[in-house]
């Protein structure tokens, strides 16, 4: 029993329904463009790999498309976005010419500590939730998350 719940056979396709509510909700809110902010409106593609630039100064197109799991012609239009924004920048690669380096320009950085701002605020105490969990608690939170991504990578296998 967890949280005074007794747990059934037919809880599954409750919790199974309320995945699919999750999901929907995101990926509602992922629809919705958002400025952080800054004046500079973001879609979630958009912003998502600001976030991996961030963290990953100097990668190719090549990289990118590896790290976010899309093509490099997905890559390529997200970075053409982003350059008419003024949030990227590009070098030659001084070990391979023919290969160019990204970064994020001052722009670039600052539309991403306003997006980290951002979720600070509207996360509201979930991190700090999660962060005060128990360590069997997290073990069995990673556990069905794992397993339920390796269902989804797997679901056509």
């Amino acid at each position: 029993m967890i949280y005074g719940l007794a747990m059934s056979k037919d809880t599954s396709p409750q919790i199974i329904e309320q995945l699919r509510r999750i999901a929907r909700k995101k990926s509602e809110l992922e629809k919705e463009p958002h400025e952080y902010g800054t004046g500079i409106l973001m879609q979630h593609a958009e912003m998502y790999m600001v976030e991996v630039l961030g963290q990953n100064e100097g990668l190719s197109v090549t990289r990118i498309a590896a790290i976010m799991q899309i093509t490099k012609g997905a890559v390529s239009q997200t970075l053409k976005k982003l350059e008419a924004k003024g949030l990227v920048q590009k070098y030659a690669d001084p070990a391979n010419a023919s290969r160019t380096l990204l970064y994020l320009s001052a722009d670039g950085k600052r539309v991403l500590k306003a997006h980290q701002k951002w979720h600070r605020k509207v996360d509201g105490g979930f991190s700090e939730y999660l962060d005060g969990l128990e360590g069997n608690e997290v073990l069995v939170i990673r556990d069905f998350l794992n397993r339920y991504e390796f269902f989804l990578d797997n679901r056509n296998s």
